[in-house]
């Protein structure tokens, strides 16, 4: 959908109000615990609390409001337009803040049958981009296939959003590659000309699901976890993996890749993000994928949902891992961020009574908002990392 959506959600002619199901409650009067697990939003020097359930006794999602947030839902606990000091200013964001309220039914909007928010909020708005790339239709069925699951658990949801065009492992192929060591062979990481080039650039290691390689370079190796870290997903069939990855270790070795990785073993072989360089610049990423990609052009692809793509086939695409805001390594990678989002809006409107926006069309707005492009899976870099991560 367009940004429309904002403005006709942010319309300073109509009326708001707090939702009777939400509060907005002060950081210092919430619990003990909850003041601990919280305690890193103090960072923030424009934090004030959470919006969280009105009935204390029913848990619920928490979400961080800033002041300015917290003084216009306090201000909206009694119907009205939207304050003066917002409807005066010309503010894209602020357009998008209070659209996000709205989806999450934290502020409701009055319409012709009464005060709405969530899906009812969209009727006559739905415009969802057609797909555009194999990237963006597998994507986007991902997402259709996920709204019809029958569960209310978001991280089932998420799993299988997150697995999703995973490569079945039949009879024949796991004769070829049965094992671990049989994924080592049939790369050729041990013999030949590979070995050669891996030894000289990077040093080896295991951890959990991947063969990952770190570059032996100190300045190439030292990532700054207060930066955004970029990496590209290379994903053939499982046939065509072991030319992929031969063409791949070579052209990373003159890239200055911080480091990459492959799956360890069948089972890893067979997901759709198989194969993952990363990177410290964004433009080195992009660099070095419009390369591999010409170099691999014609190769069978597999796909990896919700990656940026870097051409319609789907081959290469690429992703941004987050800065962590306080200096840690991050606990999430794009993939999954994005799939935990999709998964929490999918959820959180499946018990909705309004039909007229299908489910999985509304999580593509709600996290269209959260700075994502879901027609080209693109993140806004300077967004997410001041705002979206941090929620997450």
């Amino acid at each position: 959908m367009p940004a429309r959506v904002e403005s006709h959600l942010a319309d300073r002619d109509r009326t708001f109000r707090l939702s009777p199901e939400h509060r907005v409650v002060l950081f210092d009067r919430l619990s003990r615990a909850e003041r601990e697990r919280l305690a890193p939003l103090r960072r923030d020097p424009s934090f004030y609390g959470v919006i969280c359930s009105a009935d204390a006794a029913r848990e619920t999602t928490m979400i961080a409001a800033s002041r300015d947030v917290a003084l216009l839902l306090l201000t909206l606990r009694e119907p009205g337009r939207l304050p003066s000091y917002i409807a005066d200013a010309a503010d894209p964001e602020i357009d998008r803040t209070i659209a996000q309220l709205v989806l999450d039914g934290v502020l409701e909007v009055q319409a012709d049958d009464g005060f709405v928010s969530g899906a009812a909020a969209l009727r006559g708005l739905s415009n969802a981009s057609s797909s555009r790339g194999h990237i963006a239709t597998i994507s986007r069925d991902a997402l259709v296939y996920a709204s019809m699951l029958d569960t209310e658990s978001p991280l089932d949801v998420e799993a299988r959003l997150y697995m999703y065009n995973q490569a079945p492992l039949t009879p024949s192929r796991s004769k070829v590659i049965p094992n671990r060591s049989a994924v080592r062979s049939f790369l050729g990481i041990d013999r030949g000309p590979i070995p050669t080039v891996l030894n000289e650039h990077w040093v080896e290691s295991t951890a959990d699901a991947w063969i990952q390689w770190t570059s032996k370079r100190p300045s190439e190796s030292a990532v700054s976890h207060r930066a955004p870290t970029y990496k590209l997903y290379l994903s053939p069939t499982i046939d065509a993996l072991p030319h992929v990855f031969a063409t791949t270790v070579r052209v990373l070795a003159d890239a200055g890749v911080t480091a990459f990785k492959v799956g360890a073993s069948p089972r890893d072989l067979a997901r759709p993000d198989k194969l993952v360089a990363y990177f410290r610049s964004r433009d080195r990423a992009l660099e070095c994928g419009a390369l591999l990609s010409t170099q691999l052009s014609g190769t069978p692809v597999q796909g990896v949902p919700f990656s940026a793509t870097i051409n319609d086939d789907g081959l290469v695409s690429w992703g941004m891992d987050p800065a962590d805001q306080l200096g840690r390594a991050p606990e999430t990678s794009w993939r999954r961020w994005i799939c935990r989002r999709l998964a929490h809006y999918l959820t959180a409107i499946s018990s909705s009574t309004d039909t007229s926006v299908p489910p999985w069309e509304f999580a593509l707005e709600r996290l269209r908002l959260d700075g994502v492009d879901t027609v080209r899976w693109e993140p806004d870099a300077e967004r997410m990392n001041r705002e979206t991560w941090a929620a997450s």
